[in-house]
């Protein structure tokens, strides 16, 4: 026996409105210029220009972010972790620098271990000094930079731990 055919799908009004607004928030829009003219290095700081449409706990605006795995091409994406002058001692993923980047707005800065972001080079750009000149980027300590290794891969962990990549079987 032969299905009964279904009427085709047709938008409700609302759902019209809703369709146009989302597209308007998100409409594409041009890129803005790259400023950074090379490809990035683990523990360059950089200012990440962050959605502004994110929700919490998501970060939005500017914020500095430290890079943990740089674009081979300065076109390519790159994996940052955020900074935030925001202490975070109840973060158990959350680290103090040994100090501030950017020490001009506070006298602290912490790395947000738990929030791992892939990001376009368009967002990312320099720091400027006092006068508004752009400088090379800073770079992170080793101190903490192992700290923010460590405490990522403490927030991943539980990923990980299932096996991802799988394990080699004996006899396999």
């Amino acid at each position: 026996m032969d299905k009964p055919k279904r009427p085709p799908l047709a938008a409700t009004p609302a759902m019209t409105k809703a369709v146009a607004k989302a597209v308007q928030v998100s409409a594409i829009r041009k890129k803005p210029n790259l400023e950074i003219r090379r490809s990035t290095r683990v523990g360059e700081v950089y200012w990440c220009a962050f959605s502004p449409h994110n929700w919490l706990p998501e970060f939005d605006d500017q914020h500095l972010v430290v890079v943990i795995r740089g674009g081979k091409k300065e076109h390519d994406a790159h994996v940052v972790v955020p900074l935030t002058k925001q202490p975070q001692p109840e973060n158990p993923h959350g680290y103090r620098l040994t100090s501030n980047p950017n020490p001009s707005s506070a006298p602290e800065a912490w790395a947000v271990c738990n929030h791992v972001y892939t990001v376009a080079p368009e967002r990312l750009k320099l720091l400027r000094d006092a006068k508004g000149v752009t400088k090379d980027p800073d770079r992170l300590s080793p101190v903490d930079l192992a700290e923010i290794a460590r405490r990522v891969f403490k927030a991943l962990k539980p990923f990980f731990d299932h096996g991802y990549p799988p394990r080699a079987v004996d006899g396999a």
